[in-house]
């Protein structure tokens, strides 16, 4: 008994800490165009990213080299991926910064910087005017907990009514009016923990405080973006299922405790509503879906159906030999909604074979796939052996405690299963990583700093740098100097001396790096901050043919 309530705790401690999927959107062009030197000023800056955005909360803000603003601050938007931003007048000569900072598809926020000149690049350093308002460590960690959270009480709350109104239809009304006080307890948990990610979702958007988060001028704003609306519309329907399966505990009325499942299903639209599944297609998000809904009645449905046993008493065999063949079919049915639609997100998000072991996502995929396997025996094991001696009533003790055993190997190999997704929704996609983008962009420790660097193209001949030194919590750090040098070891080629332009007091650039061979380039960065502290970084570049 100890046993299989360590297994359950493991597998909804899993659940309770699985992130989100955090693979933001990318910037994949600018115009002007990072270190271009124009002839006359832009009428506009626009940025296009890799997946469609929003701007609440966000900025597109351009500065000449004294720190003055030379915008007209007004965003529009060209189309759902891009942004821009009208220039106020005629541009002097001189080196321009713009920052800016949107809303991925994942909700989290990205910002970045790059730089233009109007006739010739401004001679010395610029004026710093990135701002110190990064979303603190803490509040990025604790909206993390709460999403996690989140999908954890809905994988519960589905698969529990989905156990309660399809598996448990035979258990005792004490027993399965109990479980629904269970499933209303788990539903109230919900419409708080998605008042908290509306919450938290300003915080981090915004780069607030938790105080600030909390006030209405910041709910307000996350409740007119997309993820917003999905979280509005999953906290109303959360409540409605708390209220029937509260409703159903209160009256025994039996024919009640069905209607939850149809607030439950309309849970799962809101989280593929609020990540990328909805920028995918419309295959990707019936996909997402369907693997959603399948999760939800294999993972959450064993849990009631585990945790139905374990309150039946005198009645656990019986009610076992009633409701385990019944489980069973949906569990065959939900393993092969899980497999068909896996494989189409894993096609879509994979799309070449040697994606599969050519980059980590591909990887952490295929340790996936290697943990469903044994979980597959189990389930053949059971179905073969175990189910049909228990309809019969003629297991053993030996057997129906071989069969909780295999029940606790199900949870736990889920949770390691539901680890890995953890992990694994972490990482870039593997078609992102073996497509070749069109700049190389990274970043890496430098000592005690964080070091930003872009390579535009990335391919053979000449090449734009840039290099920004942060410190961890994303504040601009100055360093004295730097100096920028480039090895290919395939070829015993370098090191070949970069010269770096120092454009402000964090921000190095070079506007004719050349790479005359296609192979991955070792670029070494000697930084000094004050007369004794010397850092060094190496970073490895694949360069392709141009």
């Amino acid at each position: 008994m100890k046993r299989r309530w360590i297994a359950i705790a493991v597998a909804l401690i899993a659940l309770a800490v699985a992130p989100a999927a955090a693979a933001h959107a990318t910037l994949t062009k600018t115009s002007p165009e990072n270190g271009a030197v124009l002839r006359r000023n832009p009428a506009t800056v626009v940025l296009r990213f890799n997946e469609a955005v929003e701007t609440a909360f966000g900025s597109i803000r351009v500065y000449n080299c004294g720190g003055q603003r030379v915008d007209a601050s007004k965003i529009t938007r060209p189309n759902e991926r891009s942004v821009s931003v009208r220039v106020g007048g005629q541009l002097p000569r001189g080196t321009y910064t713009v920052t800016w900072r949107v809303i991925s598809a994942d909700s989290h926020p990205v910002a970045g910087a790059f730089t233009f000149s109007v006739q010739k690049a401004t001679s010395g350093s610029c004026k710093n005017v990135f701002a110190s308002s990064g979303t603190s460590g803490w509040i990025d960690a604790l909206f993390k907990a709460a999403r996690a959270l989140d999908f954890a009480l809905i994988l519960l709350v589905l698969g529990g009514a989905a156990a309660l109104a399809l598996v448990l239809r035979s258990a005792a009304l004490e027993l399965r009016t109990r479980l629904y006080g269970t499933l209303a307890g788990l539903g109230a948990a919900l419409v708080v923990t998605a008042i908290l990610c509306i919450a938290l979702q300003g915080a981090v958007a915004g780069g607030f405080g938790l105080t600030e988060a909390f006030r209405w001028n910041t709910f307000d704003a996350v409740l007119h973006t997309r993820f917003g609306k999905a979280f509005l519309f999953q906290l109303a329907f959360a409540a409605v299922a708390m209220l029937l399966a509260f409703a159903t505990n209160r009256t025994r009325n039996a024919m009640l405790g069905p209607l939850v499942l149809v607030p439950a299903v309309c849970l799962l639209p809101t989280l593929s509503a609020a990540g990328h599944a909805r920028t995918s297609g419309t295959i990707a998000f019936a996909a997402d879906i369907a693997h959603l809904t399948a999760a939800s009645v294999w993972v959450g449905g064993l849990a009631f159906t585990v945790l139905a046993l374990l309150r039946a008493g005198e009645d656990r065999w019986p009610l076992a030999a009633r409701a385990v063949p019944v489980f069973s079919r949906l569990a065959v049915l939900s393993v092969v909604t899980l497999i068909t639609a896996g494989v189409l997100r894993g096609y879509e998000e994979v799309r070449a074979w040697h994606g599969l072991w050519d980059t980590t996502y591909g990887l952490l995929l295929l340790a996936k796939v290697a943990l469903v396997l044994p979980l597959l025996a189990l389930g053949a094991y059971n179905n073969r052996y175990a189910v049909p001696r228990l309809k019969k009533q003629i297991a053993s003790i030996i057997e129906q405690r071989r069969f909780l055993r295999a029940a606790g190997a199900e949870l736990a190999i889920m949770a390691a299963i539901v680890g890995v997704t953890a992990v694994l929704v972490t990482e870039p996609p593997a078609k992102a990583s073996i497509k070749p983008p069109k700049l190389f962009t990274t970043t890496a420790p430098l000592g005690n700093l964080e070091l930003n660097m872009t390579v535009e193209p990335a391919r053979t001949g000449p090449n734009v740098i840039h290099i920004y030194t942060f410190t961890q919590r994303g504040v601009p750090a100055p360093t004295a100097a730097a100096k920028l040098s480039a090895t290919l070891p395939g070829k015993s080629l370098g090191p070949l001396r970069i010269p770096l332009q120092r454009i402000g007091p964090f921000h190095y650039t070079v506007s004719g790096a050349t790479f005359p061979f296609a192979g991955d380039w070792q670029l070494t960065i000697e930084a000094r901050r004050g007369e004794f502290e010397a850092l060094t970084q190496t970073i490895t570049v694949p360069i392709r043919r141009g």
